[in-house]
């Protein structure tokens, strides 16, 4: 019989959450079972079902920590900031990166909802609405182009998306880049798209 380390019930789904967000972010969802996270932890066989009732519903677990993770790391990048633009831009390479840093953990969130709402959330998400708001200030002062706003943040947005996605997808272009290659990519890319629509 496999003997168990003494927990107290809280402590212990802890435990098991966090050795599950590690087994994913070094070897991919498909490495997690039930019985793979109960030898990690050091628990017998029987106790993730205490805390998790299956397999779906403990990924879908380490998707919200990751998805609350990843948005600390958002936040983080944007709140010394001075002005809309440079936040995007700060969350762009906060973005990036953390797909680049932890492929797998962002693959679990994109594809688990509710938890993926993209760079920017939803619609009537602070930084989105920032973004909005530098947009029709440009355009107000001649420096943007008169297009649809909402279409100029989807771009952004799409580009940013686009970056992390063929990263973790492991596209030939950007395979295996570092954090600091992801870094530099990601500004290179929002530099090069404000040059197209004359946001300097």
């Amino acid at each position: 019989m496999e003997s168990e380390r003494p927990y107290h019930h809280g402590s212990l789904r802890q435990t098991l959450l966090e050795t599950a967000f590690e087994l994913v972010d070094k070897e991919g969802s498909g490495a997690i079972s039930m019985r793979a996270l109960a030898r990690a932890a050091g628990v017998s066989s029987a106790a993730p079902f205490r805390h998790f009732s299956d397999r779906s519903v403990l990924l879908r677990a380490v998707a919200e920590k990751a998805a609350a993770e990843l948005d600390s790391k958002l936040d983080e990048a944007s709140a010394e900031c001075g002005d809309a633009l440079t936040q995007f831009r700060a969350m762009t390479v906060a973005y990036v990166r953390y797909a680049a840093e932890h492929p797998a953990l962002f693959d679990l969130i994109q594809s688990t909802a509710p938890f993926f709402g993209g760079l920017l959330g939803g619609v009537n998400d602070e930084r989105r609405l920032k973004l909005i708001a530098l947009i029709y200030e440009g355009q107000n002062a001649g420096l943007i182009p008169e297009a649809d706003p909402e279409l100029i943040a989807l771009s952004s947005e799409a580009l940013t998306h686009g970056l992390a996605r063929m990263i973790v997808d492991g596209h030939p272009r950007v395979r295996d880049l570092s954090s600091e290659d992801a870094r530099k990519l990601a500004l290179a890319a929002t530099q090069l798209l404000q040059s197209g629509i004359g946001l300097s």
